[in-house]
């Protein structure tokens, strides 16, 4: 829990995603890449398909991804809804073309929604063995269009804000002045240091449903190892890279602002009632997901910081250190950062400022050939 103490705060109430009596927790298996027999996924494997291929071919893709190709079938039979007309595989670019418009113009969907839902057709016809021209240039010129066009409106751009060491500590404040529980508040509060610390994604740490689980992904206090007193140990099983052997995190003690992941852990650790049970589980059976988790912090900063709440998501944790390792090239390089965050790739340039620092150093060579006599 954070250290923080203070008055109950009436506009930071938020016990009621935590405290909603003594229910226990019904734990069901459920695997991120197979959950066999699931309808949204059976809806695109055909009974031509032998039923050790559909099992195979459902694990192929996560859950989630299933339920948004099966968001965009919805959409293409509400337009033939609407319509009155009716597709038939493999849809033509005539087709398309038409779901396009209706979907741009009447539904006023985004452009980047209606680029998802093309996506997930092409790979529907795929899996029927089918072919489907969804990047033709009518195509891309009408969302191109809706693109220019959105330009002009008066459309909130939410650019994404990094959590820092003094806005964590004010959360950390917000997060003593609530009357939750004790255990609600060390249970969040424990959170929202080990994804800072860590940089963490927060599907690494949390469950995405209130009283299902599986336990061979989700954090749990078997995945915990108290190294030293100073450390600890954490064991992510899947990561995003998809590593059979997941990662390993080292937590270190940080001492002098009362925001400690070690202490938060060992306090989190003492309210424990099960060494099985998921790292974040309220006592009432409850476990944090990541969109209460997300709800709780925006209501907390809401007061503070204004509508800049909005704009703090899971990803505003896992960027905290690498962009203010960024802002000090001299301490740490590329590389570190790279570490630390567990990057392979450049994507991690999305998380700090270094692309436009390396833009600046390149603009010097630049200004030094100009200059050059």
């Amino acid at each position: 829990m954070s250290p923080y103490s203070g008055k109950f705060n009436s506009q930071v109430k938020m016990g009621y995603l935590m405290c909603i009596g003594n229910r226990n927790a019904s734990i069901t298996a459920k695997a991120k890449y197979s959950s066999v027999g699931d309808p949204k996924a059976m809806r695109f494997l055909g009974e031509a398909i032998e039923e050790a291929n559909k099992e195979l071919l459902e694990a192929s893709l996560a859950a989630s991804t299933w339920s948004k190709h099966n968001s965009a079938m919805n959409s293409i039979e509400k337009f033939e809804h609407c319509s009155g007309k009716k597709f038939q595989f493999p849809y033509t670019t005539e087709n398309l073309c038409e779901y396009v418009s209706w979907a741009l113009v009447k539904l006023k969907l985004k452009p980047s929604t209606v680029k998802s839902y093309l996506a997930s057709i092409k790979t529907i016809h795929k899996l029927k063995n089918l072919d489907c021209d969804t990047s033709n240039y009518l195509i891309k010129a009408l969302i191109t269009g809706a693109e220019n066009l959105a330009l002009y409106g008066d459309i909130a751009r939410n650019a994404r804000k990094v959590m820092t060491l003094q806005l964590l500590k004010i959360l950390g404040h917000a997060i003593a002045m609530t009357d939750w529980t004790e255990n609600s508040k060390i249970v969040i509060w424990t959170a929202c240091v080990t994804a800072f610390f860590g940089s963490f994604r927060f599907g690494e740490l949390l469950a995405t449903e209130e009283f299902n689980y599986n336990p061979a992904e989700i954090m749990m206090w078997s995945d915990v190892n108290f190294t030293t007193e100073k450390s600890v140990l954490l064991h992510v099983k899947i990561d995003k890279c998809k590593n059979v052997q997941g990662s390993y995190i080292d937590l270190f003690k940080f001492e002098g602002h009362n925001c400690c992941p070690i202490a938060a852990l060992n306090r989190l650790k003492a309210e424990k009632t099960n060494d099985q049970n998921p790292v974040f589980m309220f006592k009432t059976g409850k476990l944090l997901t990541t969109k209460n988790l997300n709800e709780c912090i925006r209501n907390l900063l809401m007061p503070i910081i204004g509508q800049q709440a909005m704009n703090i998501t899971g990803h505003s944790f896992r960027a905290a250190l690498p962009a203010a390792l960024a802002n000090d090239p001299k301490i740490a390089n590329d590389s570190d950062i790279k570490k630390w965050g567990r990057w392979s790739s450049e994507s991690y340039l999305l998380y700090t400022r270094l692309k436009f620092k390396q833009k600046q150093i390149l603009f010097t060579k630049i200004t030094a050939v100009l200059n050059k006599k």
